[in-house]
């Protein structure tokens, strides 16, 4: 499969909602559009792979400063269409966002969910090693 590896564009909203939902999370492109907005002002990128007449599969590049680990760059959103799996484009996204933050940083990272055992298998053989297990906790912000 040949795709065009690029810079998301407002545009591509409605077609990267439909990506998040594979992964189960359900946005507007309205969301979409403003999420895009907002990881580039932080400085992050969003890269889409395209071919085919559409988006076949999107990742974020993001930048993490936190005083205990310093300066981190973060692959995060990664979802290739099911269609297109196994074709090797998440490899293509994920060496597009770690040459995009290559300049920026000296260590990337990745989260992956507990249950995605197959997304571990994928970074581990890219390179990736498990360095830590911990809980998230979340809560909403008072009104």
């Amino acid at each position: 499969m040949t795709a065009r590896i690029r810079m998301a564009s407002a545009a591509d909203a409605e077609a990267l909602a439909g990506l998040m939902a594979e992964l189960g999370y359900a946005h507007t492109a309205e969301g979409i559009r403003d999420l895009q907005a907002e990881i580039v002002a932080r400085g992050g990128a969003v890269i889409v792979a395209e071919g085919e007449g559409r988006l076949l599969g999107c990742v974020s590049a993001l930048l993490d400063v936190r005083l205990a680990e310093g300066r981190c760059g973060e692959v995060a959103s990664l979802v290739v269409a099911e269609a297109y799996r196994g074709q090797g484009l998440g490899a293509e996204l994920v060496a597009a966002a770690e040459a995009w933050l290559g300049p920026l940083v000296d260590r990337v990272r990745v989260r992956a969910h507990v249950g995605r055992r197959e997304a571990h298998a994928f970074y581990c053989r890219r390179g990736y090693r498990e360095v830590k297990d911990q809980r998230l906790f979340a809560r909403s912000t008072p009104a």
